[in-house]
């Protein structure tokens, strides 16, 4: 008897159809085809022990499993279920009737229990992609009602054993529901704001990055609380964008976090980083613009669906929230220049900082700097010009930070949220993704704007990607404080576009600034004038 048994073969963003074919036969052999991994051969002493504790007969005929399509490689313990049901189908033992339009999914353990599924959002995307009418899998209780609600047009079986599974088949009747209420991971585990003492300056850049999506570096020596204040960065954070949202549930699972927590992703890099555990592997990496565009044309796209054997990196499980880069300078040059290709779409937003020369105490009031004079410039001219002309705000802070009011996270995040939705009912998108021709209508609206822009133009000669990136920012400031763009906003971004000599909020008068020593090598320092 032959029967087909849909599953899936789980792959970067989708999991990618797979139809299994099980046919019995006169004969005493099992046998698999369809370009099936070591892992798929070895499901099998794991269900005929699973069939026999269950009280189920195996067959003793010429068992064939054929999986489809045969150019793809199969492989993963999820097969058990499918496999399972295929044979007693196969063999008679069950009804068949239910099988056509079902979607099977999931690992057994030797006493009939189904593992839970952990990209159970995915699977069932794929299920009603392929017109199927159920899926039965294991889903977490956390998740199932959100799930369920969610694509309400799919017969969603939630089993968690063999034996479940089979009585729905035959009966079809669903398992009891389960009882235990378990509520949403939403809890912010970051830090407060209030926690990070002054910094007045970096709290600010931080909340204008936060409401329009802008790539910040922060540049200070070391123990200020740079680190401190970025990692608390996620507190402040508005939800995930609409454009966003589908994207981010397919790599929430991989990116190690809550899907339905509403939250934007947050990733850490390491300063070893390497390209493909940032970008991904050479077919990843191939596919960049894919994975940047919009949601109706990045997710369908047969390339990307089809590609098993492909590895995301740190930034694909940061698309839609933010990329946190500490100590940039010291990232291999080649992961540097990789990072250009990727920081024009805002796809992921990047949160850096660095120390202002390799022993942190570069034009340091009280401490001498230690580094010589090529250790100074290799260590600051490792960020290009093309770098630095793609991040939208940059500033440094002095050891000595003014002493200011600690706002709780949660006091700034009221303000970021309504910069945001302003932004959504403006643009549907956050400023950062704005083109410079849809910003000069909004913010050179009038003469005095046009002037003022021209004249900063005149003496900065920014590039057309900087004029987007500053107007963008101006936007932004505006927004916060729900005003049209004027002059005071276009002055505060352009104090925020590039590293200024003199730290905001630090003043120094003559007698108390002390000029920086550059040591030249053993016994040879030159005090910079």
């Amino acid at each position: 008897m032959l029967i087909r048994i849909h599953t899936v073969q789980p792959s970067v963003l989708l999991p990618v159809p797979v139809l299994l074919e099980v046919n019995i036969s006169r004969g005493i052999k099992f046998h698999l085809s369809g370009n099936v991994h070591t892992s798929i051969k070895e499901n099998r002493q794991r269900i005929y022990a699973t069939l026999k504790n269950e009280g189920w007969h195996w067959p003793g005929q010429r068992i064939t499993l054929n999986f489809r399509p045969l150019e793809l490689l199969k492989k993963g313990s999820h097969y058990d279920l499918p496999m399972a049901i295929g044979i007693l189908g196969a063999s008679g033992q069950i009804a068949t009737e239910l099988l056509a339009k079902t979607l099977f999914f999931g690992a057994i353990q030797l006493d009939g229990t189904i593992e839970p599924c952990r990209e159970a959002r995915n699977l069932l995307e794929t299920a009603y992609r392929e017109g199927l009418h159920r899926v039965v899998l294991n889903i977490p209780s956390k998740q199932m009602r959100r799930l369920s609600a969610e694509y309400h047009m799919l017969e969603v079986v939630n089993v968690s054993t063999l034996k479940e599974a089979i009585k729905f088949l035959q009966l079809g009747v669903l398992p009891e529901a389960s009882t235990q209420e378990q509520g949403e991971e939403d809890v912010n585990d970051y830090g407060c704001f209030s926690e990070v003492k002054g910094l007045d300056a970096f709290k600010r850049a931080l909340e204008i990055a936060a409401t329009g999506g802008h790539h910040i570096l922060l540049k200070g020596a070391p123990g200020i609380g740079k680190t401190m204040l970025l990692n608390r960065f996620p507190s402040i954070l508005p939800p995930v964008t609409p454009s966003d949202k589908s994207l981010f549930a397919m790599l929430g699972n991989k990116a190690g976090g809550s899907t339905f927590g509403g939250r934007r992703p947050f990733i850490k890099t390491m300063t070893d980083e390497s390209i493909k555990s940032l970008f991904g592997s050479k077919e990843i990496q191939s596919l960049k613009d894919q994975f940047e565009l919009t949601e109706q044309e990045v997710f369908w796209r047969t390339k990307v669906e089809t590609m098993s054997k492909a590895v995301l990196g740190k930034f694909h499980a940061a698309l839609g929230g933010t990329l946190f880069l500490d100590e940039l300078p010291t990232l291999s040059r080649g992961v540097l220049d990789a990072l250009l290709l990727h920081m024009d779409r805002y796809r992921a937003q990047m949160i850096m900082a660095m120390n202002p020369c390799h022993c942190g105490y570069f034009n340091h009031p009280d401490i001498d700097c230690t580094c010589t004079a090529i250790n100074l410039h290799r260590y600051q001219g490792v960020l290009s010009g093309a770098l630095l002309d793609r991040i939208d705000l940059q500033l440094t802070q002095g050891h000595t930070a003014p002493k200011g009011k600690s706002e709780s996270s949660e006091k700034i995040r009221g303000r970021v949220l309504k910069g945001y939705e302003i932004q959504m009912e403006r643009s549907d998108k956050q400023n950062a993704r704005l083109t410079l021709d849809e910003l000069k209508p909004l913010v050179l609206h009038d003469n005095t704007m046009k002037r003022s822009f021209l004249n900063h133009l005149k003496v900065q000669k920014w590039s057309l990607r900087k004029q987007r990136s500053l107007l963008s920012v101006v936007l932004t400031i505006a927004d916060l404080e729900g005003l049209i763009p004027e002059k005071k906003h276009l002055e505060e971004a352009v104090k925020l576009s590039t590293f200024s000599p003199t730290p905001e909020g630090v003043k120094k008068s003559s007698a108390q600034y002390k000029r920086p020593t550059i040591v030249l090598g053993p016994g040879m320092k030159v005090r910079q004038n």
